[in-house]
Formats: structure tokens, C-alpha cells, sequence
């Protein structure tokens, strides 16, 4: 129990002391997507995102449903270009093989390592210059439950680029590297996504991405892992400092070694609800 002890104070400690006020500027969050956003959050402003995520892994023989209980991002204000970041997220995975009865489902439940970060604006749009950030985040396995501790430091960094195009459409694109704190070999990713504003209240956007990570093989001492995600998602506005968004997507491919083996026995699907809450100084 000690891991919904220490989400429940989180929560309080994030929320209990602040007083939710409307704001002229739109908030723009880092969800839903898998790129993060451009934006910085305004000076001594606290951004609270928080969501549930479902995602299923299927093969043949197993298949695998995580479960975010609770994913929340706390962003804070600290200059006009610098924002402070943590985040946490609570989850459950259960795995289920079809050569067992359902009662024989595994299920692990805990926390991921707690990151801390920041998030730094380089350059600002100008003509076909794109708005540049960049995003650096640092999970620390001693703060983690056992079954998701890794056995180092896991950083995370990105590079975000933001183009309008006119009033209601955005292009944006992510490039980064994150380690998992137990493969020595970093993970490399990429999104490239179109954001509409439908109107002041109503936003959606489209995104495809990917990663590429080096591992360990037992046969030949290494594998190349090529995966390949198309996602889509909404956006709804109910006041300028508040945001509610639904997704989801699919894994559109995925190979395995130097791009010559196209593994066609698994598929992935998931899809996330979530609320974006920004608390004016």
C-alpha cells in the first residue's frame, strides 16, 4: 500500500494549497502525444497534467496490458524561458499466457523512478525558423518500487521544434535520446505531428513516431529493435487554464535486427484520458 500513500500525497501536495483561476492565454501542455510541446510555462505558474493510460500487447503465445493508474507532469514557472519539471507515474502491468488458465495472470503494480528536469526555450519562431526547446529529465531508480527499479540513472533528452503555419495549424516535430537505466545502449526517438485548433475551444492533432534501440540477444550477442506508432487524439478547452484530452494509437510496425525481419506476431494498441490544469501565481 505504501505506493497509493505516496500518490495520494503527491496529489495533495500539488493541489491542496492552490486555488484554480482563469487565465487569457491558452494553456498548452505536453499531452497528449508523445513529443512534448514547445511551451514553457509562465513565470511562477504551477502546470499540473495528470491522465490514465491503457495499453495492450498482444502475441501469440502472451499477452501483456499495462495500466497507468496515474501519470502526472508538475511543470513550474521559474523564468521567463526556464521551467521546472518532475513527474511520477503509478502502473500495473498484467500478464496473461494462453497456454494458462485466466486465474494464472501475473500482476506487478508500483511506481516508475520519479524524474526531475527542466525544460529551456533556445530559440523563438521567426519566419520558417522553428520555436526550439529543450527538455532534460533524470529518473532516479532509488525512488521506485522493486519490480520497476533499474539499476542506474535513466536520463531523457529532447529537443522540441514548433512551426505554425497559420492560425489553426501547427507543425511539430521531436528528437531525442532516453537511457532505461539497466540496457548501457540509449534509446532513440522521433515525432513529427500537425496540431489544429478547430476553435477556441475544441483542438486534435495527428502524429506519427518511432524508436530505435540497440540490445542484448542470446543468440547473437545483440539485436536492432525498429519500432514504428501512428497516434490521434482531442483536445477540449472548457477555460483558457484547462485542458481535457483523449488518444490513442497504434504500433504500425516493428523490426527486429538491422531492418530485415518484420515481426507480424504482435500487436500493440493504447489509448489515454487526461486533465491539464494550470494555477495562476
Amino acid at each position: 500500500m505504501k505506493q497509493y500513500y505516496l500518490l495520494g500525497l503527491l496529489l495533495f501536495c500539488s493541489i491542496a494549497w492552490l486555488k484554480a483561476q482563469d487565465s487569457t492565454e491558452t494553456i498548452a501542455p505536453d499531452r497528449p502525444g508523445f513529443g512534448d510541446a514547445v511551451s514553457i510555462v509562465p513565470l511562477k505558474n504551477l502546470q499540473v497534467e495528470t491522465g490514465f493510460w491503457y495499453e495492450e500487447d498482444k502475441t501469440t503465445t502472451v499477452t501483456t496490458r499495462g495500466i497507468g493508474l496515474n501519470s502526472t507532469l508538475l511543470r513550474y514557472g521559474l523564468g521567463e524561458k526556464v521551467e521546472l519539471r518532475f513527474d511520477y507515474n503509478l502502473w500495473q502491468n498484467r500478464t496473461s499466457f494462453s497456454a494458462e488458465p485466466n486465474d494464472a495472470e501475473q500482476v506487478e503494480t508500483g511506481f516508475f523512478p520519479i524524474r526531475f528536469g527542466m525544460k529551456a526555450n533556445l530559440i523563438e519562431n521567426k519566419a520558417w525558423i522553428p520555436t526550439v526547446t529543450f527538455i532534460g529529465m533524470l529518473g532516479l531508480p532509488q525512488i521506485a518500487t522493486d519490480v520497476f527499479q533499474p539499476a542506474y540513472l535513466s536520463p531523457d533528452l529532447q529537443l522540441s521544434f514548433a512551426n505554425p503555419i497559420n492560425n489553426w495549424l501547427t507543425i511539430c516535430y521531436n528528437l531525442g535520446t532516453s537511457w532505461d537505466g539497466d540496457n548501457p545502449n540509449p534509446e532513440t526517438y522521433y515525432a513529427l505531428s500537425t496540431e489544429f485548433s478547430f476553435s477556441p475551444k475544441i483542438g486534435a492533432y495527428l502524429q506519427g513516431h518511432g524508436s530505435s534501440q540497440r540490445g542484448r540477444s542470446p543468440g547473437t550477442g545483440f539485436s536492432n529493435t525498429h519500432q514504428i506508432f501512428t497516434e490521434a487524439g482531442l483536445m477540449y478547452y472548457p477555460k483558457a487554464n484547462i485542458q481535457i484530452d483523449l488518444s490513442g494509437g497504434i504500433r504500425v510496425s516493428e523490426y527486429d535486427g538491422d531492418w530485415s525481419s518484420y515481426n507480424t506476431n504482435r500487436k500493440y494498441s493504447f489509448a489515454t484520458l487526461g486533465l491539464s490544469w494550470r494555477f495562476p501565481r
